[in-house]
C-alpha cells in the first residue's frame, strides 16, 4: 500500500514505530485519566480544570512551536515533550486522585506543555525524513496513524481499567513514552540550521509575525481558523468535558467504545475524504461539521449507550473530512518554508480559548444541567458554521483561476516547493 511504503525510508520506520506506540499512550491515558478522577466528588470541577490547564500548556507552547521546530532537532525537540509529560503523569500518580485543584491545573499545564511542543516538532520531523517527494505519503500516514491509535488506546486503556485500576492505564501511558525516547536516541537527523548562520536567522518573535502575516492577507483562511477558534471554545470544550462524565458514569467500558467509535469514524473518513473532488471543498468541509450535532444531541437527552457510540462514529467522519480538506488546503496555498508556522496558528487560534472554557464547563455542570450546556453547544456549532460560509473563499476554500493564487499571484511566482 501506498501510505505504508515511505516507511522503508531510512530513519523514518524507526521513528514512526515510537510514535505509534506514544499515540496509542496517548488514546489510553485520554479514558484513564477521566475514570481516575471519576470518584471525587468534584469529578466536573476536576477534570474540567485539568483539561483547561492541558490546553493552556499547549497553547504557550504552541505560539513559538513551530518556530523552534525549525532551528532545533526535532528529534530532541520531541524527547523534550515526552520527558514533561512523563514527569507531569508520574506525579498524577504520585499525589493521587484526590489531589488539589491548583495541583492538578499544574500537571495539566505540565503535560499540556510537551504536547504542545510535540506536535510541530513530529510533523515536521515526519516530513524531513521522507523527503519532498513522498511527503504526501508520509502525511497521509502520520494522519491514519493518528486515528488508528485513537482507536486502539482507548479500547486498551477502558479495558486495563475494568480489569484492575485506571492507575495501571496512567502507569502504561508513562511506558510508552520511554519507548518513543528509546526510538529517538541517537537519531542523527539532517541538521535543520545547518548551512544557516545564526547572525542570518531571524528572532523567534519576527518569524511568528511572518506567519501571522501571511494568514491576514487571506481574508477566507482567516475566517475558517476563527471559525475554529469559536467552535473550539463553545463546542469542543465543553463537549469534552460532558461526554467522559456522560458515559464515564456508564461504566469503562462505555466510555472507551465511544472515544473509539470517534476515532475509527474518523480514521475511516481519512482513508476515503482524499477522494473528494467538487468545486466547493470548503462547503463540504463545513458540512462536516454539522455531523457533530447528533452526537451532541444523543448526549444531552441521555440516549442508550448504542445511539452515542453511532452518532459519535459520525461525528468522528465529520471532523475527519473537514480535516482533509482543510489541511489539504492550507498545504496548497502556503509556502513551504512557512507551513509550519501556519500549522501552528491554526492549532494556536483553534485553542486559545478552550482552557477557559473547559474550566468554565467544569463548573457551570455544578449549576446547569447536562442537557442545557448541550442545547448551547449545538447552536453554538450550527451558528458558527452558518456565519463562515457565506465569506468570500470559504466555500472553495481559497481556489481560485487555474493561472492565478488566491492573493492574485501567478503560480510561477510562488516558491516552487509546494507539498
Amino acid at each position: 500500500m501506498t501510505v505504508f511504503s515511505v516507511l522503508r525510508t531510512p530513519k523514518l520506520g524507526r521513528v514512526w514505530a515510537g510514535q505509534f506506540v506514544s499515540m496509542t499512550g496517548d488514546g489510553v491515558y485520554a479514558v484513564t485519566v477521566s475514570l481516575y478522577l471519576l470518584p471525587r466528588a468534584d469529578a466536573a470541577q476536576a477534570l474540567g480544570t485539568l483539561l483547561a490547564a492541558t490546553a493552556l500548556g499547549s497553547i504557550i507552547t504552541l505560539i513559538f512551536g513551530g518556530a523552534v521546530a525549525d532551528r532545533v532537532r526535532r528529534s530532541l525537540v520531541i524527547c523534550a515533550a515526552d520527558l514533561l509529560r512523563i514527569l507531569g503523569v508520574a506525579v498524577l500518580l504520585l499525589t493521587g486522585p484526590d489531589a488539589p485543584i491548583w495541583h492538578l491545573a499544574a500537571l495539566g499545564a505540565l503535560f499540556g506543555c510537551g504536547a504542545g511542543i510535540h506536535r510541530p516538532a513530529y510533523t515536521a520531523l515526519i516530513a524531513q525524513l521522507a523527503g519532498q517527494e513522498k511527503r504526501r505519503e508520509a502525511s497521509a500516514l502520520r494522519s491514519a496513524t493518528s486515528r488508528f491509535t485513537g482507536i486502539v488506546g482507548p479500547v486498551v486503556g477502558g479495558s486495563v481499567a475494568a480489569a484492575s485500576s485506571p492507575r495501571w492505564g496512567l502507569l502504561i501511558n508513562i511506558l510508552t513514552f520511554v519507548f518513543s525516547l528509546a526510538t529517538l536516541v541517537k537519531l542523527d537527523e539532517p541538521n535543520v540550521s545547518s548551512g544557516k548562520h545564526g547572525a542570518d536567522k531571524a528572532g523567534l518573535v519576527r518569524e511568528a509575525l511572518e506567519g501571522i502575516s501571511h494568514v491576514r492577507g487571506q481574508k477566507w483562511m482567516l475566517g475558517v481558523m476563527l471559525q475554529g477558534t469559536a467552535q473550539a471554545a463553545l463546542v469542543i470544550a465543553p463537549m469534552a468535558v460532558i461526554v467522559p462524565l456522560v458515559m464515564g458514569g456508564r461504566g469503562p467500558a462505555a466510555l472507551s467504545l465511544v472515544t473509539s467509535a470517534t476515532a475509527c469514524g474518523a480514521l475511516t473518513a481519512t482513508l476515503t475524504a482524499s477522494r473528494i473532488r467538487t468545486r466547493q471543498p470548503g462547503t463540504v468541509a463545513m458540512l462536516g461539521l454539522l455531523c457533530e450535532l447528533p452526537q451532541i444531541v444523543t448526549v444531552a437527552v441521555d440516549a442508550p449507550t448504542a445511539w452515542v457510540i453511532a452518532s459519535s462514529a459520525l461525528a468522528g467522519a465529520g471532523a475527519s473530512v473537514f480535516a482533509v480538506l482543510w489541511g489539504a488546503a492550507l498545504q496548497e496555498r502556503t509556502p513551504d518554508h512557512m507551513l509550519g508556522r501556519v500549522y501552528a496558528l491554526d492549532a494556536l487560534l483553534t485553542q486559545a480559548l478552550m482552557p477557559l472554557c473547559m474550566a468554565a464547563a467544569g463548573f457551570l455542570l455544578g449549576v446547569l444541567s447536562t442537557p442545557a450546556i448541550a442545547t448551547f453547544a449545538a447552536c453554538a456549532l450550527l451558528l458558527t458554521v452558518v456565519a463562515v460560509l457565506p465569506m468570500p473563499g470559504v466555500a472553495t476554500l481559497g481556489t481560485s483561476t487555474p493561472d492565478e493564487e488566491p492573493d492574485g499571484t501567478p503560480h510561477n511566482q510562488k516558491s516552487a516547493g509546494r507539498a
